[in-house]
This record gives C-alpha cells, sequence and structure tokens, in this order.
C-alpha cells in the first residue's frame, strides 16, 4: 500500500520495483514442459543442467552437479556430455529416460547481448571433444582449492589462466606461413579445426563444466570469467549471466507393455 504523503514519481518506482520483483521472482520458478513440446523449443548449444544430488552440487553451492549440451546430428535430437568413461553423443529420448525429471534447460546469449557468440562453434568443438577422456584431474583440483589454507599454495595465474588464452599470443608458424593466402570459409574452417585439436591435445582430458566453458570460449563468449576452465562447476555455469533458465523437462510416461 503507498503512504498518503509519498509523490507520485516515489509511488511510480515502487510499482516499478514491485513488477521487476514479481517477473525475477517468475524468471525462477520452476517451468515443468513435457519432452514432447520442449522438442520443439530446443535449440542447438543449449545447456543442460542435471540435478544429481552428491558432494559435487553441494561443494558448488547448487542444485546441479552434471553439464550436457544439446545438438541435432543429422536432423536428430542428440546430447553432448562429457562422463568418466569418456566423452559420447546420446539420443536425447534415452538421456531424459536416465534422468527423469531433473534436466533442467538454460539458454545461452538468450536477448543477443553478446553478438559474437556462435552456437555452431560451441557444438562443433564438443564433437570434437568426445574423444578427450576425463579429467580427473580438474575434478580433484577443484575440490582441492576448497580445502582451508591449500589455495594459498598455488599461483593466481594457476586459477586465472583460462583467460589468458584468449588474449594475445605470438603467431604459430603455420600461422605465419599461412598468412600470405587469401582468406576464405575453407581456411577459416581449417583454421579453427587446427585450434580445437591442438587446445584438446594439451588440454589430453576434460571434465563435463570444464568442456563446456572452453567451448563457449571458443564460440566466442567466456561464460566464467577470470576463472580457469578447470575450475568451472556447474553452478558455476547456473550463476552465469550468460545463461538464462528456459524449462525443465517432465518425465517420460511410464510405456505401457
Amino acid at each position: 500500500m503507498t503512504p498518503k504523503n509519498a509523490s507520485p514519481d516515489s509511488a511510480s518506482r515502487s510499482r516499478e520495483l514491485h513488477l521487476s520483483l514479481d517477473s525475477a521472482s517468475r524468471s525462477l520458478t520452476r517451468n515443468v514442459v513435457p519432452p514432447e513440446r520442449a522438442q520443439a523449443w530446443l535449440r542447438d548449444a543449449d545447456l543442460f543442467l542435471v540435478q544429481t544430488g552428491g558432494p559435487i552440487p553441494w561443494l558448488g553451492r547448487g542444485l546441479h552437479g552434471h553439464v550436457a549440451t544439446f545438438a541435432r546430428w543429422g536432423g536428430e535430437p542428440f546430447v553432448l556430455e562429457t562422463r568418466p568413461g569418456g566423452g559420447r553423443a546420446v539420443p536425447l529420448d534415452a538421456f531424459l529416460r536416465r534422468n527423469p525429471s531433473r534436466v533442467d534447460v538454460f539458454r545461452p546469449n538468450p536477448d543477443g547481448r553478446w553478438p559474437e557468440y556462435r552456437p555452431e562453434k560451441c557444438v562443433a568443438f564438443l564433437r570434437r571433444a568426445l574423444s578427450a577422456r576425463y579429467g580427473w584431474r580438474g575434478v580433484c583440483s577443484a575440490a582441492l582449492a576448497r580445502l582451508p589454507f591449500v589455495r594459498l599454495l598455488w599461483r593466481d595465474d594457476y586459477f586465472n589462466d583460462g583467460d589468458v588464452s584468449t588474449q594475445y599470443k605470438p603467431k604459430t608458424f603455420f600461422e605465419i606461413a599461412t598468412d600470405f593466402l587469401t582468406p576464405t570459409c575453407e581456411r577459416e574452417r581449417l583454421d579453427e579445426i587446427w585450434r580445437f585439436d591442438r587446445e584438446l591435445q594439451r588440454r589430453a582430458s576434460l571434465h563435463c563444466a570444464e568442456a563446456r566453458a572452453l567451448a563457449d570460449r571458443y564460440a566466442g563468449v567466456d561464460p566464467v570469467p577470470w576463472l580457469n576452465d578447470r575450475f568451472v562447476e556447474p553452478a558455476d555455469l547456473a550463476r552465469s549471466p550468460f545463461y538464462r533458465y528456459q524449462f525443465t523437462f517432465a518425465p517420460f510416461p511410464k510405456r505401457r507393455d
């Protein structure tokens, strides 16, 4: 209720604040959608965050413990993910049946605030990253970094070097040798593949959140600035302003024999 002595400007500001709080609360409400309807809303590079329970969500102070990415492969809906057994592409139906009512969908760059972002590059990197081993080293490093006084033993650049790779670097021999060539789409594609493979060989292994953060960075935007990709957790991606919650998959109806 607005006080009697309040000015019209203050009353309008209070109404605007109330409306903004209402819209914010609505955006945080869990929107459960049947899989049959939700598949038409999905786009390539949509972020899947899975509510797994266990130590990872607890350490990350969030709800999610696993990260995956939606992509259409040959027109069919697939989910690209990195698990302890290695990277794999799983049909969407099989992925949802394995995680009933626990998959939250987040959209990268929903309002186009980052025009330099290219979702097709994110998907291309994750497809090539399916051959990488699971990054147990990154999981252990993220866990050790939360222990008291352990972080003091590491240098700051060990945590921040995920952003250093986006800064200027001296040209490689391959880049110098191809500078005289006329830029073409084919040359740009080969250069991207060269950079992807070189980064994957350097990393050798990736965990699920690290793979997604690295893929988005190659697509043009670092979703968690000033944090090494190795230390990115699912809760960091859920809190990033680069993503926005869309809906949660409802469980599939039980099959009738």
